[in-house]
């Protein structure tokens, strides 16, 4: 019995450990420069990357049907409410159309940014292969962080790597 229970342990932990460096495999290299987009929102405006240099980007690239990327959103409303002033949070939405999106978020009452990546050219520039992805980018337009899956307690490292971000944006 013990041997069976050493054997599923063993199985997870390599599970685990796999699903994890696959994950690290994806996404922006940190330090390296984020690459411009210009998407248009929901309500119509257009939003550029390299006009919003000066303060930290937090991009959660996101759809409604995606159950984790349903989680994470209450949080990022939390940080477009926290930090708006200090810092650009975009939700990019990936390929869904606009009434879908625009459905949700009244639903949800979440009022942050959304940019529309209709076509999915912003996700492959920013090597998404999996949502949520999320991105930090500095006030000099690097990538500062990466986080590929969304679950509990990561919210915390969001807090703490966008505050660093605003942090050294200020000084």
């Amino acid at each position: 019995m013990k041997k069976r229970w050493w054997s599923i342990a063993l199985a997870v932990a390599l599970t685990a450990v796999g699903a994890h460096a696959l994950f690290q495999g994806q996404g922006l290299p940190v330090g390296s420069d984020a690459p411009d987009f210009k998407l248009t929102t929901l309500d119509g405006k257009t939003v550029e990357l390299s006009k919003l240099r000066g303060k930290p980007v937090f991009i959660d690239f996101w759809a409604t049907w995606c159950g984790p990327c349903r989680r994470a959103l209450p949080h990022t409303q939390k940080l477009a409410e926290k930090y708006g002033k200090d810092a650009h949070i975009l939700a990019v939405n990936l390929k869904e159309d606009a009434d879908t999106v625009r459905q949700f978020l009244q639903s949800n009452n979440y009022s942050f940014t959304v940019p529309m990546d209709t076509d999915g050219a912003v996700a492959a520039q920013y090597r998404v292969r999996g949502i949520p992805h999320f991105v930090l980018i500095n006030a000099q337009g690097k990538v500062q962080f990466v986080q590929v899956g969304y679950g509990p307690g990561i919210e915390q490292r969001f807090e703490t790597e966008l505050q660093k971000a605003i942090r050294a944006s200020k000084q």
